[in-house]
């Protein structure tokens, strides 16, 4: 898999994987414009649509009727080093289903790619493209 995050201006960038591009802005405090998401909102809302992903295939597979389905995350930004802290998400689901049923779904969120790769995190190096 591969993607692409090009600068545009101030601190904007646009992010592209295949036919697919969305913008990124740093906050105002951060020196950015504040007109798009930023970095760590980013990652916040790609681990809360991966696991409604895994979350909505589930109830698809085991037809478990919905109407409405969606995931609330809070997170802390820590500093030093400056990253993401913890991540606290809140699945709602119209109708509610069960409690068992909520068990399960829970046990099924709890292994989404993204909460895996948060377990296990990959290896990341970086380098200057050669010339």
């Amino acid at each position: 898999m591969r993607l692409t995050v090009q600068h545009v201006d101030g601190m904007r960038f646009l992010a592209t994987a295949g036919e697919h591009t969305v913008v990124v802005d740093a906050a105002p405090e951060d020196g950015g414009g504040g007109t798009a998401m930023n970095a760590p909102q980013m990652f916040a809302a790609a681990t809360g649509a991966c696991v409604l992903e895994f979350v909505v295939n589930s109830c698809r597979l085991r037809e478990i009727p919905f109407e409405r389905v969606s995931v609330e995350l809070e997170y802390e930004e820590l500093e030093r080093p400056r990253r993401v802290g913890a991540l606290e998400a809140t699945i709602s689901i119209e109708p509610e289903p069960p409690d068992d049923v909520k068990r399960r779904l829970i046990g099924v969120a709890r292994h989404a790619t993204l909460v895996n790769t948060l377990r296990r995190p990959p290896e990341m190096n970086i380098r200057f493209a050669e010339e």
